[in-house]
Parts: structure tokens; sequence; C-alpha cells
């Protein structure tokens, strides 16, 4: 489409993709945000305000609760401190709040898995013994 006012064409031009212009060098014409297409950012850039905050796991800290308690509190208070840095948008923060909150967890998980798998065994040697002991007499 020609501008009936002199100047370059207007209108969406058909090599970029959605009507969107591209900054310099990467397309015929040049525009202010790189953006690809339906508002995502471009290749290598942070996520931005209205992005997805990162997985709080907070999975682990409720799986841990049953098993070591005591690891799991720091893996809660992690894991529910990552909605609101996100929110306030310390991205690395609540990135950080949620590799801690899993690595609380699964701390809890193995210490408290351990832990029940040992008392079992002394269970299963105590059981022994009493059988062996009555048996002698």
């Amino acid at each position: 489409m020609t501008n009936p006012y002199g100047g370059p064409p207007s209108g969406p031009n058909p090599q970029d993709p959605y009507g969107q212009q591209q900054p310099g060098g990467y397309g015929p014409s040049s525009g202010p945000v790189p953006q690809q297409p339906y508002g995502q950012p471009a290749y290598g850039q942070q996520p931005g305000f209205g992005g997805a905050p990162p997985n709080n796991n907070i999975g682990w800290g409720i799986g841990s609760i049953f098993l070591c308690w005591p690891f799991a509190i720091p893996s809660l208070i992690k894991a529910t401190s990552v909605q609101n840095l996100w929110a306030q948008g310390q991205y690395q923060q609540a990135q950080e709040a949620a590799n801690e909150a899993k690595k609380w967890g699964k701390i809890g998980i193995i210490v408290g898995a351990c832990g029940y798998g040992l008392l079992i065994l002394f269970y299963v040697i105590g059981i022994i013994i009493a059988l062996a002991a009555a048996s002698s007499y």
C-alpha cells in the first residue's frame, strides 16, 4: 500500500510476521521493541513483568513434613516467598528462593527416608535376635 502523503509505504509489511516491525538488522523495517509473535520476549531476554513465576517447589516441603519436619520448615518458608518476590519484580531472588525450597525439601525427604529405613532395619534385627533367643530355650 502506498502512502498518499509521500514517504515509505504504510501498512503491514508482508515480510514482518504478524505485522510487527523488526529492529534494525533483523528485517526490512525498524521498530523500537524486539518481540516474538504473541508478545513473547525475544530470545535471550530476561522474563519481564507479566511472565510466569518459577515453580515454587512447595511439593518438596509438603513431602518432607511427613518424613523429617525440621527440614520442611525452611523449605516451606522459601516456597511461600517465591510469589511475593516475583510480584515485587525481584526475579533473581524469586528463582533463588525456589531453588532453596527444593534443596531443603530434598534434604528433608532424604534424611527422613534414611531415618525410617534405619528404624525398620533395627526392628528387623531386634526381631531376629528375639527369635533366635527364644528358639535356644
